[in-house]
């Protein structure tokens, strides 16, 4: 219910917006956006749905908030530099067919890292329930 809330209040698209709310909250928001959505689909759905390079510095700062420094340097060492690298080849598929969309799944290297994603809701748990007057709208 708290995520449904807040994702209304605060546009995920931009990572201006995210940062302009409560610490607590945008690590919250930023951190399980991004586990969902490769989750749902991948590093690759996550970043070619949320393309801004900055959006996964404010995921990396989400992690650190969060106290999960391990985490933020996998995803930093690991999922960083090929998301960059591939950024423009991405962009590319936006030619709003969705068969070009999936079909580019067999050729991006992100396919291979989606482990290192773990989620971590159960962190982002106990920090509401320890500071609830943070999330509170």
């Amino acid at each position: 219910m708290l995520s449904s809330l807040l994702v209304q209040l605060v546009d995920l698209n931009s990572p201006t917006a995210l940062r302009s709310q409560d610490p607590e909250v945008a690590a919250y928001l930023s951190t399980r956006l991004f586990e969902w959505e490769v989750m749902n689909g991948g590093l690759h759905q996550y970043f070619f749905n949320y393309p801004d390079p900055d959006q996964l510095d404010v995921v990396l700062d989400g992690y650190d908030w969060l106290g999960l420094h391990e985490v933020r340097a996998t995803i930093e060492a690991t999922v960083g530099p090929i998301a960059n690298r591939e950024a423009e080849w991405r962009e590319s598929l936006r030619d709003g067919r969705i068969e070009t969309f999936f079909g580019s799944y067999g050729t991006t290297e992100l396919d291979a890292l989606d482990e290192h994603v773990q989620m971590f809701d159960h962190v982002r748990i106990e920090r509401i329930r320890a500071q609830p007057e943070r999330f509170a709208r």
